[in-house]
């Protein structure tokens, strides 16, 4: 528990005197606000499972004012919890006339024990409390299956659109639910948005979550993980634009020991319901692309492989060109050759 300090109690009392004198009344209301603080918080239970619900219970030292008392929540891990941020919104109010207040909170998963500490303020006051999240155990829990929109190949939609996550773990989800973890990777790739949590129903084993797509003037990939902390799975998303584009889907390096190489083009919202064909052309030797895609007419896009020549030298700008035959102008995209 923090308390008021002796100056900010002083400043605050010497406030309250003057107040009648400069408006000419008394301000009983004003003063039960501004004496409201945050007596305590505290979490039951204070051990859970990973990917399991908690309540977190607020105590003021005095029943809330009129409008009730709103609380500021934050974890205070180095980085941030989303899990905690997004289940609590980062604040709750407890109601005019009481004292407490519990609200349902989620934290992230690892994959060893961890504890987090959790601070709630108002008023310049705050109190603090800590939850600790063990991992399951491989054979009990686990995240067994997860996909984006489709189960296999690679998924593929338009700018703005939305798409759906299917999730499924081992065993049927406890009481309260169990909490998923969902991230980008890497993080700050902005291509999906999703929640950081998707919540199997309890007694359930799956769940599914949307996806918002976005993507430039060129295509853009995303991997997605989705983990209890103890077996993390891993599947992607390709955001096209609504226009017809081509681009590459990570970085395309000259040397073998990465991830193949590969370029994407996208259909976007064009619609073609006798399918598309696409020819591909790249401008520099060493470079090699398929020289024709023929897509379906439920297909918003293809990856297709690049082939680098070792001789190739780093930094070199390679231009990739993609015609639509009886489609839309060609669309080109610049690569560079990466180590």
């Amino acid at each position: 528990m923090a308390n008021l300090s002796t100056a900010a109690a002083g400043r605050r009392l010497a406030a309250l005197a003057a107040a009648p004198l400069l408006f000419g009344l008394a301000t009983p209301l004003a003063a039960q606000a501004a004496a409201v603080a945050v007596e305590s918080t505290s979490v039951s239970p204070s051990t859970i499972g990973a990917g399991e619900e908690a309540l977190q219970k607020v105590t003021l030292t005095e029943p809330a004012p009129a409008g009730g008392t709103v609380v500021e929540l934050r974890d205070l891990t180095e980085f941030g919890d989303p899990n905690y941020a997004w289940s609590t919104g980062r604040k709750v109010t407890v109601p005019e006339g009481r004292r407490t207040v519990a609200f349902p909170i989620r934290v992230e998963s690892e994959d060893r024990t961890t504890v987090t500490r959790l601070q709630a303020s108002a008023n310049g006051t705050a109190a603090e409390t800590a939850i600790t999240v063990e991992p399951p155990n491989w054979s009990d829990q686990a995240v067994t299956g997860f996909w984006v929109k489709q189960q296999y190949g690679q998924a593929f939609a338009v700018t703005g659109t939305t798409v759906t996550g299917t999730v499924h773990i081992t065993a049927p989800a406890p009481v309260g639910g169990l909490a998923v973890d969902l991230r980008n990777d890497p993080v700050w790739n902005t291509t999906a948005y999703a929640a950081p949590y998707v919540v199997v129903p309890a007694g359930a084993t799956s769940a599914t979550f949307p996806i918002r797509a976005t993507a430039d003037k060129e295509p853009r990939y995303v991997g997605m993980t989705a983990d209890l902390g103890n077996n993390v799975l891993t599947s992607s998303l390709i955001g096209v634009p609504a226009q017809f584009s081509v681009g590459q889907v990570r970085e395309i390096r000259n040397t073998p020991g990465y991830w193949p190489n590969h370029g994407t083009v996208g259909l976007g919202d064009i619609w073609h319901p006798f399918g598309a064909v696409i020819r591909l052309a790249s401008d520099t030797p060493g470079v090699t692309v398929p020289s024709e895609l023929r897509l379906s007419s439920s297909e918003l896009g293809r990856t297709f492989p690049v082939e680098v020549d070792p001789s190739v030298p780093i930094g070199t700008k390679v231009k990739i060109t993609a015609s639509w035959v009886l489609g839309p102008s060609p669309v080109t995209t610049e690569i560079t050759i990466q180590d």
